[in-house]
């Protein structure tokens, strides 16, 4: 691997994260943020704070993504915050029972999580400095925290080996991830409503978080995972270990292509991939920094081939499977296709020297020389098999290529499949007529006696009747039919009208999925119910049919501008998020909660009944509007004098009852305990309209 760059700080790497384009921030576990600029990797700027950091927490610290923020984890004392841009503090977070454990920035939105040992999870607004929500709790520890890229979903991970999804939106919508083997130490959104986590034991899942599904678990790692990073296109993910290993994974197959992609002698703490230079940046518990270039590799692998070096252009890509979809890589398995077939004209003229000399600068790769020995090991039969075949003695040539299969890439042996497809075709034609059975066993004569063959040649003289049943379901378009026939007689499936069957739903199957992606939901519900009649697609069709009819619903909602009833529809079927209309819906949704937030940090309940009054009456939507009552609420105890709070607090208290978001400021203001437990109200039955204008 390619080491473009290598610092060293003089404390454990608490934060790494590509910011703001061609920038990287780096925070250290001493509280000191640098900046570099990529490719070249130069020192831009840094400043350091006198921060009391715990340096065995892994997630205690992070930088907002557009590098505006950093924020630490201290010690006895909650989140400090801090503006990278005028280097001071400005915001202190204190909300939680014990130390905080673990921090995120939003991915889209000026949000702050921050996870505790109390178990709770608050997210905090880096625009007003207020807490927004209390977050659904963990049993224990909050060890990991993550935000979608889109900003709707936030992920915790705790102690208790559980992970939460939950909407940020609405606050409405949460999910329960079990499955784990040890507590949850790294999150990470992808694509397709997928999220990746990791535990203490070294075990990887990808989740479907929306249905609360194992996608599917990876191979492990040999530690605890510590940090993910993602390709910018997410094909491909990152994981460390506390055992100094770097793995690598195919997101798209989810194989391990790399237990050992990179390797250190210490343990890790932090890695990032930045998209500018191509940097995968590992940064370590004893404060060293690389800049790892993999794709730079790319360049010694063309000089490798340039001077026909074979063996260690391939040794590139075995020690960097990235390679393996690099311009260079295809430039040499396109000269490995040249040299194979240059050796097979060799070997059908007898020239095994020849060939052997061909494929020679290939064997330093071992599935090659495996390959090529095969080739020359099986083309000692090829002047036996091309007689076979020249004379129609078909039943010896299917045999050689079966203890040879080399020979079935043979055009030769494409030449014998083509005729007997030909044959087939026609003897199908001739069984439906009187006495064609003879025909039909003298047309197939040549073919007779060979496996699989011949039992299509039986099926197709015993069962004429059937095969000609099916045959006029084909013909009339009745697929129902012909696919429950073909499953009582099996033969059939091995009929090419058969599978021109399946090529068939296969097709509309296609259709129907790319018209719901374009918004044809008309469209796409007609190709649903064609695809009902073939039962193989059934449960297919009854999806699609489903996902169909609730676009269109929710269309017609919005339309209506009944946003209430489109809602419900999301809060039933999450995946909806995707859709363009409710993208907008929430696009506008978010400007009326960064209204919110702002009445909210003044206490200023009037405000937030005119920006929510049209939002009241949604369900989905109620928990968030009351998180923010209740903050504007704490925000007018926090301002009144000491005397003033008591009546304030137990007025709060006869409104929401106590619930997190007093509980959590009566114990930073050292009041827990002074107060009767009340159960906290649901939202769903809290009247917005009638609450006070002020708690004295």
């Amino acid at each position: 691997m390619i080491v473009d760059k290598r610092l060293q700080i003089k404390s454990p790497v608490a934060a790494l994260k590509p910011v703001g384009g061609d920038r990287l921030a780096l925070a250290g576990a001493d509280g000191t943020l640098r900046f570099f600029k990529l490719d070249p990797v130069t020192l831009l700027d840094g400043f350091k704070t006198t921060l009391d950091i715990d340096p065995s927490l892994y997630n205690a610290a992070d930088v907002s993504h557009d590098g505006r923020f950093v924020a630490f984890a201290v010690k006895k004392e909650g989140v400090a915050v801090f503006s990278a841009l005028h280097k001071r503090l400005v915001y202190r977070f204190r909300r939680h029972e014990g130390d905080v454990e673990s921090v995120r920035m939003g991915e889209k939105r000026d949000y702050l999580a921050t996870g505790g040992q109390d178990g709770k999870t608050f997210l905090w607004s880096l625009v007003t400095g207020r807490m927004v929500a209390s977050l659904p709790h963990h049993a224990d520890f909050v060890t990991a925290i993550a935000f979608s890229p889109n900003g709707q979903w936030i992920a915790t991970g705790g102690f208790d080996r559980k992970v939460l999804v939950t909407n940020i939106s609405s606050l409405s919508q949460s999910f329960r991830l079990r499955g784990h083997g040890g507590a949850i130490t790294a999150l990470r959104f992808i694509g397709g409503h997928r999220l990746v986590a990791a535990d203490k034991s070294g075990e990887i899942v990808v989740w479907d978080y929306f249905s609360s599904k194992v996608v599917k678990r990876l191979r492990k790692m040999l530690d605890e995972v510590v940090s993910f990073a993602l390709t910018p296109d997410e094909r491909f993910l990152f994981a460390a270990d506390r055992s100094g290993i770097v793995s690598l994974y195919d997101l798209e197959n989810y194989d391990m292509l790399s237990l050992r992609y990179l390797s250190y002698a210490r343990p890790i703490r932090k890695i990032a991939y930045s998209s500018v230079g191509n940097y995968l940046v590992v940064g370590l518990e004893d404060g060293e920094v690389t800049f790892n270039s993999p794709l730079k590799e790319s360049a010694k692998m063309e000089e490798a081939i340039d001077r026909g070096d074979f063996t260690e252009a391939y040794a590139l890509a075995e020690e960097n499977p990235l390679l393996r979809y690099s311009d260079a890589y295809l430039r040499l398995e396109a000269l490995w296709n040249d040299a194979y077939e240059a050796a097979v004209k060799d070997l059908e003229e007898g020239r095994v020297e020849e060939a052997k000399q061909v494929l020679e600068p290939f064997y330093g790769e071992g599935a090659k020389r495996l390959l090529a020995q095969q080739l020359i090991h099986d083309y000692r039969e090829f002047g036996k098999f091309r007689t076979a075949v020249e004379h129609r003695k078909y039943q010896l040539a299917y045999s050689l290529a079966a203890q040879y299969p080399m020979l079935k890439q043979n055009p030769l042996y494409r030449k014998m499949e083509k005729e007997w497809e030909n044959l087939f075709a026609k003897a199908k034609n001739i069984v439906l007529q009187n006495g064609g059975e003879e025909k039909v066993r003298e047309l197939l004569k040549p073919f007779l006696g060979i496996p699989g063959k011949s039992l299509l040649i039986r099926t197709l003289l015993a069962e004429k009747e059937v095969y000609k049943l099916f045959m006029k379901l084909v013909a009339k378009k009745d697929y129902k039919s012909a696919v429950e026939l073909a499953r009582r007689y099996p033969a059939i499936r091995e009929l090419e009208e058969y599978k021109k069957v399946e090529r068939i739903a296969d097709a509309i199957a296609q259709q129907a999925q790319a018209k719901l992606k374009e918004g044809d939901y008309a469209e796409a519900a007609r190709l649903a119910d064609r695809l009902r009649e073939f039962p193989d697609k059934k449960e297919l069709a009854e999806e699609i049919r489903e996902e169909a009819n609730l676009y269109a619903s929710a269309m017609r909602y919005f339309a209506e501008k009944n946003y209430a009833a489109v809602y419900r529809i999301l809060e039933q079927f999450p995946r909806l998020e995707e859709t363009k209309i409710v993208r907008n819906l929430e696009t506008a949704w978010q400007k009326v909660v960064e209204r919110g937030e702002v009445y909210a940090s003044r206490g200023d309940i009037a405000g937030l009944k005119k920006v929510f009054r049209p939002f009241m009456k949604i369900e989905m939507k109620r928990l968030k509007i009351a998180a923010l009552f209740k903050q504007a609420y704490i925000e007018q105890i926090e301002r009144l004098p000491e005397e003033q709070r008591e009546e304030a607090v137990r007025r709060y208290l006869d409104l929401f009852g106590l619930d997190d978001e007093i509980g959590s400021w009566l114990m930073d203001h050292g009041l827990a305990g002074r107060y009767e437990e009340i159960p906290p109200r649901d939202a769903i039955h809290i009247d917005f309209e009638s609450l006070p204008e002020s708690v004295v």
